[in-house]
């Protein structure tokens, strides 16, 4: 197997558990919004329970460019703010906090 092959194979892998991440953990809509570090954070904790063998160089930007590839946006350069998408955990607990 080349180094190219290896490569895509490797992107292929992570790209697919980005989407697995966002299918499963995060919730998708208008007004939604999430800082980058929470984002990341629990996707970090996420890839290491399912995939701890993969050792992405450029972990953080990765995730970014991933993100970007499907259409959310974000504001801020070195801290930025996801729009769109936040995780379900904090939409729940929102929600709590509007009821009250």
């Amino acid at each position: 197997m080349t180094v190219r092959v290896a490569n895509q194979a490797e992107q292929q892998d992570f790209t697919d558990l980005v989407d697995h991440f966002i299918r499963r953990y995060c919730r998708f809509g208008n007004g939604l919004s999430i800082s980058d570090r929470s984002l990341f954070s629990e996707f970090r904790a996420f890839l290491k329970a399912t995939a701890p063998d993969i050792q992405h160089p450029a972990l953080l930007g990765q995730f970014r460019v991933e993100l970007v590839e499907r259409g959310f946006r974000s504001n801020g350069k070195k801290r930025p703010r996801w729009y769109g998408l936040t995780l379900h955990q904090l939409t729940l607990l929102g929600e709590l906090a509007a009821e009250k």
